[in-house]
This record gives C-alpha cells, structure tokens and sequence, in this order.
C-alpha cells in the first residue's frame, strides 16, 4: 500500500507541474490538488500507522489465544479450541475471520485472525480498507524442566488418572550400598544443602532452583515426620476455594509437581520426568508418617521436551 500511495502522491505532482506549466490551473484547482496532496501525506502517517497497530494487535492476540488453548491440551482438542475463540472474541475480532487448528496428535494449536481495517485519509487515493491477518501456533510436551518441584518422589510406572499414590512412604524403602548396609528411605528428596529446614520449605513453597530430566539428586534419609507434616498441612491451609482433585484450580497450592525418578545409587535418584498431583493429605506419625496425592493432568510452567509422558505438560509458542 505505502508504494501504492507514493505513487498516487508523484502523480498529482507531476499534474500540478504540468498545470503550472501550461497556466491552465486556477487558484481553486491548486488549493484541491494540495490538498490532495496533503491528505495523501497523512494517509501514509495514519493510516500506515494504524495498519501497524491493527497487525500488532492481531499478532498479541493471536498468540496469547494459542497459548490459553494449549492449557487444555492434548488432553481436550475441543476445549482447546473453544478457549482460543473465546478469547479472540473477547478482543473484538469476529468468529466469521477467524481459523482455529489442532494438530493431529493433539499437541498443537493454531490461530488464525484476520481483520479489515478501515482507512482516515487514504480514501481520497481510492483506498478504501486493507486485510490484516496473523498466526500463531503454540505446542505443548512433556515436562522436562520446572521450578516448584516438592521433594517428594515416584519411582517410574505408568500412572493412573484419579489414582491415590503415596508420594512420601511411611514404612521406609530399604535401598543397599555396595557393602550391603541398609539405609532408610522414604521417597524423600534432598533439595539444595538438604536437611530439615530446607526440606520443610520445599514441601511448603517448593525448590526455587529449576530442576531437570536426568538431574542426579540426593536422597533425604529419615521420615522426618514433623516438617514434613508442617509443610503438607501449610500448603493444604492456603487452598481457598474448596479444591478437589477433580476440580481445582490451576494455581492451587495443594497441586504439586513431584519427580518421577530411577535410583542410581544407595544415596541417589535420578530424575526421569515430572507428574503432578493433588495433595489430598498427610497422616500417621513417627516412621509411620506419609503422603497421599491424587494424579492429575494439566500443563504448568517450566520447560518441555521429547521425554516421558507422565501427565505434567508445558506449553511454548512456536516461531
């Protein structure tokens, strides 16, 4: 359009020239034709510009549509795109403009608005409206990476949705070192220096240091009954709304992201992926002291790859 509009602009140039030249215009005709002129200078700072901003509109749109639908996969492709159309109507771009994809392994999503915007000035050049359009495409994977990890842990299989696992034992695991001594471990984890502070408040506002797939980390020997019933009972405390593991909310705090993990050594776990659960309680005491959660699907922030799929996804948009 901008060379378009250059071009119109050079023309009525090129006739004022003319007319001047040939003593054939009057004072009406060279005021109409600067004016002309004129206008068409605003055209290219207006209407350029407001085509600028409808397009950064259309693209900010697009892609925080693409990434609200992505929370709902792979698990629910419709939601997914139900979501994204909501939130492109929201913004004011019609439905009837408007394309909205899944991939077909459930794992992406695209959008696609368009718009047409209507011209101030440039109207007088004979440009009436120009489409604007945009794309985005967001696409979610396993969890390979997060910050908020709890030190609690499973030792890989397949999970059951809406199943209860102990994510912290009560009779501990015999694990053997080389020389055949036995060490107690009840799925505890030692996070950063480990001991009980720190793993208190781990359980309670989880590890601010991001964690990985195939990140070796210590285990935390010992039940270690009291923090671990003062952190589960603190971060069951500041659920508000009543949350189940069947209708939560995305923030809650009784959602934890736990290691799925493989023992490497009689002092070490190797993390193999992320699950989440919902925290549904602590109980006994002593050694007798556990976790209980419920397995539960849903994306969360933190970084995705190509690992296992344990439930715990993270959603990126693609450029």
């Amino acid at each position: 359009m901008f060379k378009k509009c250059r071009g119109k602009i050079r023309k009525q140039l090129v006739n004022i020239t003319q007319m001047l030249s040939k003593e054939q215009g009057s004072v009406i005709i060279l005021v109409a034709l600067g004016l002309v002129v004129l206008l068409g200078c605003a055209a290219l700072v207006v209407d350029i510009g407001l085509l600028y901003t409808s397009r950064s509109r259309l693209v900010n749109t697009a892609d925080a549509a693409a990434l609200a639908g992505a929370q709902e996969l792979p698990m629910n492709p419709q939601l997914a795109m139900d979501v994204a159309r909501e939130y492109v109507l929201a913004n004011g771009i019609s439905g009837d403009e408007l394309v909205i994809e899944v991939g077909a392994d459930n794992q992406s999503i695209t959008v696609k608005p368009r718009q047409n915007v209507h011209f101030l000035f440039a109207r007088v050049l004979g440009f009436t409206d120009q489409e604007v359009n945009a794309s985005a495409t967001a696409f979610t994977g396993s969890l390979t990476g997060a910050i908020g990890v709890v030190p609690f842990s499973i030792e890989e299989q397949e999970l059951v949705k809406g199943a209860e696992y102990l994510l912290k034992q009560g009779a501990g695991t015999a694990v053997a070192d080389a020389d055949g001594k036995m060490h107690g471990w009840y799925s505890a984890l030692a996070f950063g220096d480990g001991g009980a502070d720190q793993y208190r408040e781990h359980i309670k506002n989880g590890c601010q240091t991001i964690l990985r797939v195939g990140d070796r980390i210590p285990i935390e020997t010992g039940n270690m009954s009291g923090p671990t019933s003062q952190g589960v009972e603190y971060r069951i405390a500041q659920c508000k709304k009543g949350c189940t593991h069947s209708n939560f909310d995305l923030e809650c705090p009784r959602i934890m992201i736990v290691p799925m993990i493989k023992v490497v050594s009689p002092a070490e776990v190797e993390i193999a992926g992320f699950a989440a659960f919902f925290l549904e309680g602590v109980g006994g005491s002593g050694n007798e002291n556990y976790v209980v959660g419920r397995f539960v699907k849903m994306v969360v922030s933190g970084e995705l790859g190509g690992g296992t799929d344990y439930g715990a996804y993270a959603v990126k948009l693609l450029y």
